[in-house]
């Protein structure tokens, strides 16, 4: 009994503290699934103030952007949107604030990652306890690196020009889709 208890008590814990979007309706393999697909779900899921690829290129009036990617060391090494800074998905309010508060601060927050999701999430979980101290708001990308190089945006690695991480084989597949030359 105990057994039992304490494994859906775990369940439970990754449930509400893991990113996923289960029960998951769109099959990123599916050539009929497009990126607007996806970030119409984000959206739905996740309830959190967004900024499109295009505003945030087109520059924002009253300070410094601060971007945060919240993505693997191995996407962020792979492509990352000029600037920004790479924080963990699992990263607490607190140790976003001890870190980057004067950046916050500072003018307007972006977070992204690959479409949205682990940026949403993490913004969720943050949200309220960040956006007192920023002024200029915080903000998700909506459709993340996909759509930012799906509108012919750089992106930058240590290398020189990045390319956007694919995430995982499934994933891959739409964003081949979704950055191909017509």
């Amino acid at each position: 009994m105990t057994g039992a208890i304490l494994l859906a008590a775990a369940a439970a814990f990754l449930w509400n503290t893991a990113p996923h979007l289960a029960p998951w309706t769109l099959d990123p393999t599916d050539p009929r699934v497009s990126l607007e697909d996806v970030e119409r779900e984000v959206v739905r899921r996740y309830r959190v103030p967004e900024m499109t690829p295009a505003t945030l290129a087109a520059g924002l009036p009253g300070g410094s952007v601060t971007l945060f990617d919240v993505r693997t060391v191995e996407e962020f090494e792979t492509g990352h949107l000029p600037g920004a800074i790479r924080i963990e998905p699992g990263s607490t309010a607190e140790e976003i604030l001890r870190l980057h508060r004067d950046r916050i601060a500072a003018g307007p927050v972006i977070f992204y990652c690959a479409v949205g999701v682990r940026s949403s999430v993490l913004m969720m979980r943050t949200l309220s306890q960040i956006a007192p101290h920023a002024r200029a708001g915080l903000y998700n990308l909506r459709g993340g690196v996909f759509r930012w190089t799906a509108e012919g945006r750089a992106l930058v690695s240590r290398a020189a020009p990045g390319r956007a991480h694919p995430f995982d084989e499934n994933w891959g597949r739409l964003l081949t889709r979704t950055t191909a030359a017509p």
